[in-house]
């Protein structure tokens, strides 16, 4: 009786044992997938919102145009996702120009950064006004004036992000083109060593060969 209580407990511990090893290895492989998945899906996050968030920004100030200058709808949807492009393109310009400054600390380089600089203030200076200027012009709540402020500051956070997730996208792409380049001559360099040194060996099995056939065979006569 023993003996068979020990035997179900041995099976007992083994079926456990089993599981918590199954469970484990289920744990670390998804944790292994999300650590693999985090980069690119924060890279995907990163190129993504800068083209959503100022969606609803582009129509708010299509709006707004449309309300308070009395243009008609196509104008008012040109200007409202005209005037996001154009933030979008000015803050990633920006971004790509300071970090440049900041590797290269180059005078022109600073130049372009206070260009890009310039543009993306006026597009915000453009944008506050547009919405939030107007908004409280026609007598919007003080709250509702500081959410929209922020609301209009968002497409702007994003493409900063966006601009500096592209540049280190740059500059891994450009690194590893670098390395598989440099690969590629070491791999050419040693085809070329190895092709050297087979045609030396092929000479010096040429020459032995000649020396060979020259030297005088000795006779068995007597």
């Amino acid at each position: 009786m023993n003996t068979e209580k020990n035997v179900i407990v041995k099976m007992m511990d083994l079926l456990v044992d089993t599981l918590a090893k199954t469970l484990v290895s289920l744990f670390d492989g998804v944790k292994d997938a999300v650590d693999h998945a985090n980069p690119s899906l924060f890279a995907l996050v990163a190129t993504l919102l800068p083209f959503a968030l100022p969606l609803p920004v582009a129509i708010m100030t299509a709006h707004s145009a449309e309300t308070f200058f009395s243009w008609d709808p196509w104008a008012s949807n040109v200007l409202g996702f005209g005037l996001e492009g154009l933030g979008l393109l000015a803050w990633v310009k920006l971004v790509d120009s300071v970090l440049d400054h900041v590797r290269s600390n180059n005078q022109k380089v600073a130049n372009v950064v206070f260009m890009y600089g310039a543009v993306a203030i006026l597009y915000e200076i453009l944008l506050l006004f547009i919405n939030v200027v107007l908004a409280r012009q026609d007598g919007a709540d003080w709250r509702y004036i500081v959410v929209l402020t922020c609301i209009c500051l968002l497409p702007a956070l994003s493409a900063m992000l966006y601009g500096h997730q592209r540049q280190m996208v740059e500059i891994q792409l450009t690194r590893e083109r670098k390395e598989a380049k440099e690969e590629a001559e070491r791999l050419r360099q040693e085809r070329r060593q190895d092709r050297k040194e087979a045609a030396a060996l092929k000479m010096q099995y040429a020459a032995d060969t000649d020396q060979q056939e020259l030297k005088p065979r000795k006779s068995f006569r007597k």
